[in-house]
């Protein structure tokens, strides 16, 4: 038996010494120039990171700004989807505009009555001149801007835009 276990020990050595050919083997010798560099050992991170801690923080995701807002338009013939029976010039609009500002800031009536009485906005007139919610750029940038520079509850200046002139009811 010992014979048959002979020929597989000298097979073992033989391939042992041939891989290791080239390098010292023992333990305190320095790396051979051909030799592979050691893999990483399962404790040593594997990101440039110690910690979670100091990797960065992933980046912010883009914020949706919103605002809500009701408005009186007064339109001249001409604007941006005006109805047909505004007949008003843009000189004419602006005044009116001023005037409905003035009624606003005046506090007489509500905000919805003027609207009932003046707006131009035909679908938004049955809503007391209620638009709903909106991002930023859903409006004209003008609209957009007056609406998010206000507080909710606070009435705008005139702003005109394509479509008119506004004035502006922040609601959200």
């Amino acid at each position: 038996m010992r014979l048959r276990l002979l020929p597989n020990i000298v097979l073992l050595f033989v391939a042992t010494a041939c891989c290791n050919a080239g390098t010292d083997s023992s333990p305190n010798a320095a790396p051979s120039e051909s030799a592979a560099p050691p893999l990483p050992s399962a404790a040593a991170p594997s990101a440039p990171f110690a910690s979670a801690a100091e990797a960065p923080a992933p980046a912010p995701t883009a914020t949706r700004q919103i605002a809500g807002a009701a408005h009186i338009l007064i339109a001249w013939k001409g604007a941006e989807r005006a109805p047909k029976t505004v007949t008003r010039t843009k000189d004419e609009a602006k005044k009116r505009a001023g005037e409905v500002l003035a009624q606003v800031k005046d506090g007489k009536q509500t905000f919805e009555e003027l609207v009932a009485k003046y707006t131009d906005d035909t679908v938004s007139k049955a809503a007391n001149g209620a638009i709903g919610n909106f991002e930023r750029n859903a409006m004209p940038p003008a609209f957009a801007d007056a609406t998010f520079a206000m507080e909710v509850g606070t009435i705008s200046d005139v702003v005109e835009t394509a479509q008119g002139y506004h004035i502006i009811k922040r609601t959200r």
